[in-house]
């Protein structure tokens, strides 16, 4: 009888050690290509978990979440293990890089000022976008627009997402848009929209793309996730990820070195 508790105390412990250890990944986009159905789960936050998954050999599995930027704020406010990915420290007032831990940087992009080619924007400061018409997509900001809005220097338009801010772009129902690159290029392609909306040389900012990791995130986690990170961008396996985002349009966008920084 001991001989039997002690192989079942054995297997338990053993049982235990090699569990899986779930990790939510949550995402504040709800915006292709991060997200692109989230009942088929599709897109490249969904590939991204996937991936990560695989690569642990059996140690993590990465389940995704959707949630709006406030939702996630609360959630971070709370005890757990979450990652969030492809964001930028700046957006959770986090740029010592203190509060949370950050990863090294998984891609560079950029936010950009998009307008209707019939009558192009050219973004060269603030001052290029007062007495203009945008929209902002509800219950999402963008800091640049957050700012001539309260200054009264902007009419903003609320709609339920960027596809049909485009929209009313190309229509010329707004005069512009600020979106990240790599968003922009996706819906532009996705909407065939590219004869009609005109992309200013100039970016509004540039930032690079990280993961966050919550307080509760252990050592080994943390470290795992920086190795995997850093062995993606030096095998190319990151650069075959974005390509793959071709379900709705070529992709060819996704492969382009401005997207992927030095990491190819």
């Amino acid at each position: 009888m001991r001989l039997l508790w002690i192989t079942i105390i054995v297997l338990a412990v053993s049982t235990k050690a090699f569990a899986k250890q779930v990790v939510e990944m949550i995402s504040p986009y709800d915006t292709p290509p991060f997200i692109v159905d989230q009942k088929k789960e599709t897109g490249l936050v969904f590939e991204l978990a996937s991936l990560l998954t695989a690569r642990s050999l059996g140690k993590y599995e990465f389940k995704v979440t959707v949630l709006p930027r406030a939702r996630l704020l609360k959630v971070l406010e709370k005890n757990g293990v979450v990652v969030v990915p492809l964001v930028a420290p700046k957006w959770f007032e986090d740029t010592d890089e203190k509060k949370f831990f950050w990863t090294s940087a998984m891609m560079d992009d950029e936010n950009l000022v998009l307008s209707s080619r019939k009558k192009p924007v050219d973004y060269r400061g603030m001052e290029s976008l007062k007495h203009l018409k945008t929209t902002v997509v509800t219950g999402h900001s963008m800091e640049t627009v957050s700012k001539l809005q309260h200054a009264g220097e902007v009419d903003s338009q609320a709609t339920n997402s960027l596809s049909n801010g485009l929209k009313m772009l190309a229509r010329g129902r707004i005069d512009f848009v600020i979106t990240g690159r790599l968003v922009a290029d996706y819906l532009i392609q996705d909407l065939k929209l590219g004869q009609d909306i005109y992309i200013s040389d100039r970016s509004v900012e540039k930032f690079e793309r990280k993961f966050l990791l919550s307080r509760d995130a252990d050592k080994n986690l943390q470290k795992w996730l920086e190795g995997e990170i850093q062995r993606l961008r030096r095998s190319g396996e990151w650069k075959k990820l974005l390509g793959s985002k071709s379900d709705l349009q070529d992709g060819d966008f996704l492969t382009d070195a401005k997207f992927v920084g030095n990491f190819l």
